[in-house]
């Protein structure tokens, strides 16, 4: 078994007030990682972190971009364990679309369809739910009863299937998890 670890985010941006607003979620960005340390986390938004008009296939990290501004991102981070064949398959699905990145765009019509519960698929596009539920469905991890181009961030919020590993401020995830560390290795 391999672990996988789905990141929820808050920025207090204008954008991710809206979305929190509209999805009566309190996290309102939604990322994937292969690994513990968050290093990168995948998914779909701004390419520049000043500005949400341009946007589409992101890595991001911790310290980086957005989260360099936002110091005070708040989030939850969860795991989630998988088989070798399917973190395969994400690892070489997530690859896909980052060798075919500028192809690509976010999907800013999907987020008025999906305030009403409609299904928004358009080929190349995605809203960061649609992507990281999009890229589980499509390695065999099945976490969701509808398409995932239906799943909302609040989708991820206590999703029976995710294990809580961590819910606080996003600079803090890895000096956490060093604290862990070192505590276990002293026992």
């Amino acid at each position: 078994m391999k672990k996988i670890y789905i990141v929820t985010t808050y920025t207090g941006t204008f954008l991710s007030f809206l979305i929190r607003k509209i999805s009566k979620s309190p996290y309102a960005h939604i990322s994937l990682s292969l690994n513990k340390e968050l290093s990168p986390m995948y998914s779909f938004g701004r390419l520049n972190p000043k500005t949400p008009l341009f946007a589409g296939f992101v890595e991001e990290n911790i310290n980086e971009g957005l989260y360099e501004i936002k110091t005070d991102a708040l989030c939850r981070v969860y795991s989630l364990d998988v088989k070798y064949i399917e973190y395969e398959k994400l690892r070489q699905n997530i690859e896909k679309v980052n060798n075919n990145r500028n192809r690509y765009n976010y999907d800013i019509l999907a987020l008025i369809y999906l305030s009403f519960n409609k299904s928004r698929e358009s080929e190349y596009k995605y809203v960061c739910s649609h992507f990281v539920a999009d890229m589980l469905y499509k390695s065999d991890v099945h976490i969701f009863d509808k398409s995932p181009s239906l799943v909302k961030p609040e989708d991820f919020y206590n999703n029976a299937n995710l294990q809580l590993e961590y819910e606080g401020l996003l600079c803090n995830y890895n000096l956490e998890n060093k604290e862990n560390m070192l505590k276990h290795a002293t026992c």
